[in-house]
């Protein structure tokens, strides 16, 4: 398994940074899972309330090694300078091929000095407030362009030859990971208060009393719940029945409609697929 943090190499032998991580590697498996529960009043048994995985904490121990004492100082120097900042991008690639990317903060970096000259230890610990491990693969990070829906059938008063317009159907979204993700969805151009909806979970997000024109941008963050129009906020747009709906695992029926035929947006759904564990 070759790591990086932040674009520092460990545990690839073809590296001059000469790191090599211990075994084992905590945290990669299913993140904590946040559990309300307590026990009935007066009869057996208890309960257990909606679950909601929690942060993900990531430890990495290893070993530096080098030709000479001023070597190990400079590679010390240089993993404290990469990890210092307070986000921490963590890319995998296990020794199966696949690529992952976590969303780290850093809580702590151990670096003891020992009698050794060539060698020294460290510990790294990770917190993930993101649980979710990203596919960092050429094919990870997806889009999909979304149409209005419209009507088919005929235009009144008919002519002749009649001309049968066909209607549209909701655009498939697969979300090849098996966790649920929230996607980023960006509106461009001429609208009237759009809908977009994820038919698969029943879900729908509606800003009412919204007009843009052409060349509008309307960026829509389901994880981080933002509603940007050309960089501002339109939050209060948001209708108190809309949701910040996620992407399934699999297949997602994804709809777009506004109130006025002459309408010219046209939706991208952006998302990166993830696992809950490598």
């Amino acid at each position: 398994m070759i790591v990086s943090l932040n674009g520092y190499v460990l545990n690839d032998p073809t590296n001059p940074n000469s790191l090599y991580l211990d075994e084992p590697i905590d945290g990669l498996g299913l993140p904590p899972v946040r559990t309300s529960s307590g026990n009935y009043s007066g009869r057996d048994g208890g309960y257990v309330g909606s679950q909601f995985y929690g942060m993900r904490l990531i430890t990495l121990t290893g070993f530096f090694f080098s030709s000479s004492p001023a070597a190990l100082e400079t590679s010390r120097r240089a993993l404290a300078a990469a990890i210092a900042t307070s986000s921490v991008t963590l890319n995998i690639t296990t020794n199966g091929g696949n690529q992952y990317l976590i969303n780290c903060n850093i809580d702590s970096l151990d670096m003891p000095i020992l009698r050794a000259i060539n060698k020294a230890p460290f510990k790294i610990t990770l917190i993930a407030t993101d649980p979710i491990i990203y596919d960092n693969s050429s094919s990870g990070s997806m889009s999909v362009t979304v149409t209005p829906a419209r009507g088919g059938g005929i235009t009144w008063p008919i002519t002749w030859p009649i001309t049968w317009a066909a209607g549209s159907q909701p655009t498939t979204v697969n979300n090849t990971g098996n966790a649920t993700i929230y996607p980023t969805i960006t509106l461009t151009d001429k609208m009237t208060n759009p809908t977009i909806t994820n038919q698969t979970t029943g879900q729908f997000f509606t800003l009412t009393g919204l007009t843009t024109t052409a060349g509008d941008v309307l960026k829509i963050d389901m994880k981080n719940r933002t509603v940007l129009l050309n960089g501002g906020s339109v939050l209060p747009f948001m209708t108190s029945t809309s949701s910040w709906w996620p992407l399934l695992p699999g297949n997602n029926s994804i709809n777009l409609t506004t109130n006025d035929g002459t309408d010219t947006t046209v939706a991208t759904v952006s998302w990166r697929s993830g696992y809950r564990g490598i």
